[in-house]
C-alpha cells in the first residue's frame, strides 16, 4: 500500500506535528535573524551619526580657513548709476565716486545705400585703431599695433558683404547694417570703448582707382578731413570722473582694482557723489558659526538618544554602552571647554558666546558673538591659527575638523566600526544560508520518517481488522455448534 498524504493512513496529523517540531529546530535561526536585525540598526544609526559629524567637519573646516575670514560686503547709495564689487583682497574702505562722462566706443555711419544687396566696389580696406583729437582733427595710431587689410573682392562688393568680411577680420571693428527709410548704411562700432580704441579706415580703391570721392569702396572710407567723410559720427572717449576727489580716466566704464580687491562700474552720469562702502561680511561669518552650532548641536542630540537607558521602560538605546559613540561624545564635549593660546584676546568656544549647556549641547550667546565679530583678526587666529608643533596654539574650528577627519575618514574610527558591522552582517548571513540548508534537510527527514510511520501504521490497522474479522467469524463458528 502507497501512503499519499501523511497522516491518512494513521489519522495522525502529521502536518501538525512536523510544524511543531520544525519551530523548535528553527529557533537558533530566529535568534539570528534577531542578531541581524540589531546590526542592521546599529548599522543605520552609525551612517547617520558619520553623516552629521562629516557636517561639522565641513562647517569647521570653513571656518579654520583663514582667507574665509577675509570676505568682504560691498555696498552703493545708487546702485543704478555706481555699482561695487569686492573681493577678499579689499580691505575695508569707503569711496565717493561721481561720473562726468561714460566710456563709448567710437561710431561712424556711411551715407544710405538702396539696399544691403547694393554693390558697393571691390579693393582693400585699411582699418587702423587708435585715438582722435577733438572733433576728428587728427589720428594716432595705437601703440603696438598695426593696420589691418581686408580684401573686398567681386563676389563680396555688396554692403552685406562688406559687414561680413569686417566681422570675420576681428580687426577691433564691428558692422552691422541699419535699414530705415533713407534705405541701408553701414554702421561701424569700435569692438571695446575708450579713446584709443578708436579706429580710421581708408581704402584702395579699385572701382574707380580713387580712394577719395566717395564713389566706389571709397564710400566707406573714414579719414577726416582728407576725402569723404560719413556721417553719425561718434568719438570713441574715456570715462571721466572723480573717486574721492581725485580725477580718475578709465577706457572702460569698469573700473578693476581700483582699490586693492574693489572693482567699480559706472553705469550713468551722476549728478553728484556716489557714496560706497566696502566692509567684513560680518553677516556671513555670523552665519557660517550658527551653521556649525546648528550641525554640532544635530550630531550630540543624535548620540545622546542613541546612547541613553531609558529607567521608565527598562530599555536601552541602540548605542547604549557602545564604546566608539561613548568615545567620539566624550571627545566633542572636551574639544568644547578646550583652549587655545593662538589669540591672546578669545581662548575658548565661550569667549566669542559659544557655550556649553548640561547636555552637551551649544547656545549662543549673541552679545558675546557680536562682541567677537568686531574683532575679526583675535577671532581669526581664534579659528583658523595653523602651528604643527603646538596643539595648544592651534585654531579650534582647526581642531574641529581634524576631529571629524579622524572619525570619518577612511581609516577613521566611525568608518572602520561600520566595516566591522557590515563584515558580522556578512557572517550572520552565511550562517543564516547554512542554517536554512540544515533545516531543509531536517524537515525533509521528518516527512519521510513520518511517511513511513504512517504507511507501517496503515498496514497495522489493515492487519487489525483482518484478525478482528477472523476472530469475530471463529466465534460465531463455535458458538453455533
Amino acid at each position: 500500500m502507497t501512503i499519499s498524504s501523511a497522516g491518512v493512513g494513521s489519522g495522525l496529523d502529521v502536518a501538525s506535528i512536523i510544524s511543531q517540531l520544525m519551530a523548535v529546530e528553527k529557533r537558533p535561526l530566529t535568534q539570528m535573524q534577531t542578531q541581524a536585525s540589531e546590526v542592521q540598526t546599529r548599522l543605520s544609526v552609525y551612517g547617520v551619526l558619520q553623516s552629521r559629524l562629516t557636517s561639522v567637519g565641513d562647517l569647521a573646516q570653513k571656518l579654520g580657513d583663514p582667507l574665509a575670514w577675509k570676505r568682504t560686503t560691498s555696498s552703493s547709495s545708487n546702485e543704478a548709476a555706481v555699482s561695487v564689487s569686492s573681493t577678499d583682497a579689499a580691505a575695508a574702505t569707503s569711496l565717493q565716486v561721481e561720473v562726468s562722462q561714460l566710456a563709448q566706443a567710437q561710431s561712424v555711419s556711411t551715407a544710405a545705400f538702396t539696399s544691403a544687396n547694393a554693390a558697393v566696389g571691390t579693393g582693400t580696406l585699411h582699418i587702423e585703431l587708435g585715438s582722435w583729437s577733438a572733433n576728428f582733427g587728427a589720428f594716432t595710431a595705437k601703440p603696438s599695433t598695426t593696420a589691418l587689410d581686408i580684401e573686398i573682392g567681386s563676389g563680396e562688393q555688396t554692403l552685406a558683404g562688406v559687414r561680413d568680411k569686417i566681422n570675420a577680420a576681428n580687426a577691433g571693428v564691428t558692422a552691422t547694417i541699419l535699414n530705415d527709410a533713407s534705405g541701408a548704411r553701414l554702421v561701424l562700432r569700435s569692438t571695446d570703448t575708450g579713446a584709443v580704441n578708436g579706429f580710421r579706415l581708408t581704402v584702395d580703391d579699385l572701382s574707380d582707382a580713387s580712394n577719395t570721392d566717395g564713389n566706389g569702396l571709397s564710400a566707406l572710407a573714414f579719414n577726416p578731413p582728407v576725402g569723404t567723410v560719413t556721417s553719425g559720427n561718434q568719438r570713441g572717449l574715456n570715462l571721466t570722473g572723480l573717486v574721492n576727489g581725485a580725477p580718475v580716466s578709465s577706457a572702460s566704464n569698469t573700473l578693476a582694482d581700483i582699490v586693492d580687491g574693489v572693482t567699480v562700474t559706472a553705469n550713468t552720469v551722476t549728478s553728484g557723489p556716489v557714496a560706497l562702502s566696502v566692509k567684513a561680511d560680518t553677516e556671513n561669518f555670523k552665519s557660517q558659526i550658527q551653521q556649525f552650532v546648528a550641525a554640532y548641536n544635530d550630531t550630540m542630540k543624535l548620540m545622546r538618544e542613541q546612547t541613553q537607558y531609558n529607567a521608565d521602560t527598562k530599555t536601552a538605546a541602540t548605542l547604549q554602552g557602545d564604546r566608539v559613540a561613548v568615545g567620539l561624545q566624550n571627545q566633542l564635549r572636551s574639544l568644547v571647554s578646550a583652549s587655545t593660546t593662538a589669540s591672546t584676546k578669545f581662548t575658548r568656544l565661550s569667549d566669542i558666546g559659544l557655550e556649553q549647556q548640561r547636555d552637551g549641547s551649544l547656545k549662543i550667546n549673541d552679545t558675546k558673538l557680536a562682541a567677537a565679530l568686531k574683532d575679526l583678526p583675535e577671532l581669526t587666529k581664534m579659528m583658523s591659527n595653523v602651528d604643527a608643533t603646538n596643539a595648544a596654539n592651534s585654531g579650534l574650528a582647526r581642531r574641529f575638523d581634524a576631529l571629524a577627519d579622524s572619525n570619518t575618514s577612511t581609516d577613521g574610527a566611525l568608518t572602520t566600526h561600520q566595516a566591522g558591522l557590515k563584515q558580522r552582517l556578512e557572517r550572520n548571513q552565511d550562517e543564516q544560508d547554512r542554517f536554512s540548508d540544515r533545516l531543509t534537510a531536517i524537515e525533509a527527514r521528518l516527512r519521510a520518517q513520518y511517511t513511513a510511520l504512517d504507511t507501517k501504521m496503515s498496514q497495522l490497522n489493515g492487519l487489525s481488522t483482518y484478525m478482528s474479522q477472523q476472530i469475530a467469524q471463529w466465534n460465531k463458528a463455535n458458538s453455533g455448534s
